[in-house]
């Protein structure tokens, strides 16, 4: 007959079962500490956050080019709209991010409508199933695609992600913006490259992801000294109301009477 076991080592192996089940996890999709806000679109408002850091500087424009990218290389964002609204959204290298955070980030970023599912097991409430790329769920949707794939993560179009339990939520493709000169793997960079770009988005009311990574394609070739380093960043919203066609139509009214008189003033 089986010993019986001690109360203490019972509680020791439990604890220890459940952490080496969840230590994965820390590398799966997570918004914690991530979340710009909820907003009802109706009055102006914003926040930033500027204690985040993204893995190598190069994983948005390999999510830009034909076989996708990893999303573990994009800092996940959300955020919610009650209503439609104007969404400016602007990405900064900040050096200082963090402790370990170094400069330099090219900053491309991506939009979406939708978030990468969580499940809560019915039967042990305190585990949850986080999205990642190489889950069951996320490995079916692969396999389902007419093309080979690096990683789920498309950053200039829809993709689907999902996690062992077997959610899958499609994420879709809102718009993009990418710091730097010409075209940049996928995409028109925004003219000048200074460490910071910006977008602004007419959307309506849902809960989105915004995904950041590295424009620099690049820098993830292995002779790269600063390969897999943490590139720190700052990440700002501002929220406004939409005008009204009304007060659009007078604006534009407006400016046209200026202008005429501007050139009924000029000397002939």
């Amino acid at each position: 007959m089986p010993k019986p076991i001690h109360a203490f080592a019972r509680t020791w192996l439990a604890a220890l079962s459940l952490a080496t089940f969840t230590l994965p996890a820390l590398a799966h999709v997570s918004y914690t500490g991530r979340d710009l806000g909820t907003y009802d679109g109706l009055t102006a408002a914003g926040t930033t956050i500027s204690n985040q850091a993204v893995s190598g500087n190069y994983g948005w424009a390999d999510a830009a080019d034909a076989d996708w990218g990893d999303s573990h290389k994009a800092k996940w964002f959300t955020f919610t709209l009650n209503n439609d609204a104007l969404v400016t959204l602007t990405v900064s290298a900040n050096a200082s991010a963090t402790s370990t955070s170094i400069g330099g980030l090219l900053p491309g970023f991506s939009v979406y409508k939708g978030i990468a599912p969580t499940s809560v097991d019915p039967l042990n409430p305190g585990i949850s199933y986080l999205s990642y790329d190489t889950s069951t769920a996320s490995t079916a949707y692969k396999a389902s695609l007419p093309f080979a794939v690096e990683g789920v993560w498309n950053a200039v179009g829809d993709f689907a992600i999902g996690n062992d339990f077997g959610a899958l939520n499609t994420l879709s493709f809102v718009g993009y913006a990418v710091d730097g000169e010409g075209t940049v793997q996928g995409g028109m960079a925004d003219g000048l490259r200074d460490g910071r770009t910006s977008k602004t988005l007419q959307l309506g009311a849902g809960t989105y992801s915004l995904l950041v990574g590295g424009a620099d394609y690049d820098a993830q070739l292995s002779t790269n000294p600063h390969l897999a380093a943490a590139y720190g960043m700052s990440v700002g919203i501002q929220v406004s109301s939409i005008p009204e066609p009304g007060t659009l139509g007078l604006s534009a009214l407006g400016l046209g009477a200026l202008s005429l008189a501007v050139r009924r003033r000029a000397p002939r």
